[in-house]
């Protein structure tokens, strides 16, 4: 099971699509490439946004409402033209 639940013991981290839907969630670089961003596009993911690194933690991490606002700012519908 992964919903982040105690399952006999072990914790099981969520899975990327479901951090998408948790408010607060951090995601990692890899999570950010579960959901099928490149690597290139993951580390302008990081860029683009404030990141979230704990003391003594070598893992950074975005915030989901902040990746979910980039993702929309970036987001070139049919009435908008995109940049060049």
């Amino acid at each position: 099971m992964t919903n982040g639940t105690n399952t006999g013991g072990l914790v099981t981290r969520p899975t990327p699509a479901e951090l998408l839907e948790r408010e607060g969630a951090l995601l990692l670089r890899g999570d950010l490439a579960a959901l099928g961003l490149t690597r290139s596009m993951v580390d302008t993911v990081f860029r683009a946004l404030p990141v979230v690194v704990f003391p003594g933690s070598r893992r950074p991490a975005v915030r989901r409402e902040d990746y979910l606002a980039l993702l929309d700012r970036c987001t070139y519908r049919k009435d908008q033209v995109r940049p060049t």
